[in-house]
């Protein structure tokens, strides 16, 4: 399994279109356990891309370590903390997100306002929701990014004003308080280099249609970056690639656009949306034997889509842990 990757510049190791606002107690809440985790080194709370896709950050290279979860007489008062989601529609990966986020709350007495954007393209919403949420008291902002570099002014102006932020999961190109994140480029380079092992150079070319996100999200961003080292001097080519947001509709398109340009694709890799939408295009196109489906991150359905032989691979990540620790 894919351990977290994530870390704190303090050395610890760390829409509903309506709000969403949590307070509770934590009696009915159970602890949990202490977690293997990998940390960054270095820790990329600066804010510099290159940092998190530094070789030195790779999966295969990072300190593991166990994280001990923050227990609730550890913590002196209530706080209220504004959780920042780009969405929570048809991609579970956030739906997980907002599981850890709330019970990480309520164990700890916290108060807890989540909003989302409703998707990668409502940047400006975003910014508005986070406004309205610090406007309105928060002490704190657990962001999910839409886009590493159009959220990075709002986080500058929130530190300066005393708010804490926490960059959680997507990445951001600006210095935070602490990050909880995952390194994509690992994650991309995992999935594609399943396809690169099987491809070795001096056999056949195989063609890969690459589907990895929205562009300008640094999760997105980071598991280009990884794919394509991975594919790099073996026989599996990246021939196609478009970038778009993660509702179904949106892949699906995306995936048709891809088959209709290169009918001859023998792998499609992408999100867990990618995945939905090209099953259903493939069993259409009478290709469903001859297009191997990965995704790059893990989600509910991708493991049941395992199972069901309908997905052929994808590295696990550990969103919920993630969440927590950001609470944390």
């Amino acid at each position: 399994m894919k351990a977290l990757t994530q870390h704190t510049s303090r050395g610890i190791i760390l829409t509903l279109s309506a709000l969403l606002a949590l307070t509770a107690g934590a009696d009915d809440v159970p602890p949990w356990w202490p977690a293997r985790v990998q940390v960054f080194n270095p820790a990329c709370t600066d804010g510099t891309a290159a940092c998190v896709n530094d070789p030195r950050n790779s999966a295969n290279r990072l300190e593991q370590a166990y994280y001990e979860p923050l227990m609730p007489a550890a913590v002196t008062g209530k706080h209220h903390l504004c959780v920042s989601f780009p969405h929570l529609n048809e991609d579970s990966y956030w739906l997980a997100a907002a599981y850890g986020i709330i019970e990480e709350g309520r164990r700890l007495g916290q108060k807890i306002t989540l909003v989302e954007a409703g998707g990668y393209g409502n940047l400006s919403k975003q910014l508005a929701q986070i406004d309205t949420c610090t406007t309105g008291g928060a002490e704190a902002v657990l962001l999910g990014a839409i886009s590493s570099d159009g959220n990075a002014p709002q986080v500058d102006a929130l530190r300066a004003q005393g708010v804490k932020v926490v960059d959680l999961i997507n990445g951001t190109n600006t210095a935070v308080d602490a990050k909880s994140v995952e390194s994509y480029f690992s994650m991309g380079y995992m999935a594609c280099n399943w396809v690169a092992e099987r491809h070795p150079a001096g056999t056949p070319t195989v063609r890969i249609g690459w589907y990895p996100g929205p562009y300008g999200a640094g999760w997105s961003l980071g598991g280009d970056q990884g794919c394509r080292a991975a594919v790099e001097g073996s026989a599996a080519e990246i021939v196609d690639t478009r970038w778009g947001d993660t509702s179904m509709e949106a892949q699906r398109g995306l995936v048709e656009a891809g088959l209709n340009a290169y009918p001859d694709l023998a792998y499609i890799v992408g999100t867990s949306p990618t995945a939905e939408s090209a099953i259903a295009v493939l069993r259409d196109r009478g290709m469903t034997d001859h297009v191997k489906i990965v995704v790059y991150y893990y989600t509910q359905s991708v493991h049941e889509l395992i199972a069901q032989g309908q997905v052929a691979m994808a590295p696990t990540d550990q969103v919920i842990l993630q969440a927590r620790i950001a609470v944390d």
